[in-house]
């Protein structure tokens, strides 16, 4: 039996189209809405599994008809605002929660993660929560047969682990891959290891050339290429690619054609794949 990994969001830091912003990238996104329309990234499996509570999170539960309540564990992959919005934990709390209390929740995550939510100002004993300091290449029981392996991506500041998340449950593996930057050499030698039966993996500059802290379009084909190489890649592999900036300037249907004949589809909010 499988459960459904969807992915909520798939835009970069600003969204899009970009609050702020007027540049036609932004204006035809509004124009044409539905796939254009993209959130800030983040990901579910099941009920009880997310990843990354971003700015957004509150427009996911309500578009995707998500029980946040319901979460046992939340991944974190680092620290930026896009991806962490810790006072959102707050409302967890008695105060805000009333009735019958949520799932106790771990939050997993490096040191800086745990820093920005230690001051935030709030305590999680006080949210039925508790945080759990993940090392790189170390495997997370999640419970359910589900284990989630933090692999260190090129992205951040020097000093934080910014990671990725590869989640395996019965005999099934799924990557994710936003923020990654060109992995490490440490990660590369660990993705070697295993049989990926999808990778979603992240195209920020859209048809600019990425490679430091994101990619672009063609540093997609070259890490498709190089999973494949490692023989890393299951057979029907899906390679999915998401975490899309307005200042890539393609849209849904260009993203589309420029990968369709690569055998790579490109994500959408909502998206949902099988693990």
């Amino acid at each position: 039996m499988t459960e459904t990994f969807t992915i909520l969001g798939t835009a970069a830091a600003e969204g899009w189209p970009a609050m702020w912003c007027p540049c036609e990238a932004c204006r035809e996104a509004r124009r044409l809405g539905g796939r254009n329309i993209r959130r800030r990234t983040a990901y579910q499996l099941g009920e009880r599994i997310h990843i990354d509570l971003g700015p957004d999170s509150f427009a996911q539960m309500l578009e995707f008809g998500l029980r946040y309540h319901r979460l046992e564990h939340l991944l974190i992959t680092h620290s930026h605002a896009d991806h962490l919005c810790p006072e959102e934990l707050h409302y967890r709390s008695p105060g805000f929660v009333p009735g019958d209390p949520p799932a106790h929740l771990t939050i997993h995550g490096n040191a800086h993660v745990e820093e920005r939510i230690r001051d935030a100002g709030f305590s999680l004993e006080d949210c039925r929560a508790q945080f759990a300091r993940i090392v790189p290449f170390e495997p997370i029981e999640l419970g359910e047969g589900v284990v989630a392996t933090p692999i260190l991506a090129d992205h951040a500041a020097a000093d934080e682990q910014a990671v990725n998340y590869l989640l395996e449950r019965a005999g099934r593996t799924l990557l994710q891959g936003n923020d990654t930057g060109w992995w490490p050499e440490e990660s590369w030698e660990f993705l070697a290891t295993k049989r990926l039966d999808a990778a979603v993996i992240e195209c920020t500059y859209g048809d600019h050339p990425g490679g430091v802290h994101h990619l672009g379009a063609d540093d997609v084909l070259e890490v498709r290429d190089e999973l494949a190489k490692l023989g890393a890649l299951a057979a029907n592999c899906r390679v999915i690619t998401t975490h899309f900036s307005h200042n890539g300037r393609w849209l849904h249907e260009q993203l589309v054609d420029f990968f369709a004949p690569h055998g790579i589809e490109v994500a959408y909010d909502g998206m949902e794949l099988e693990l």
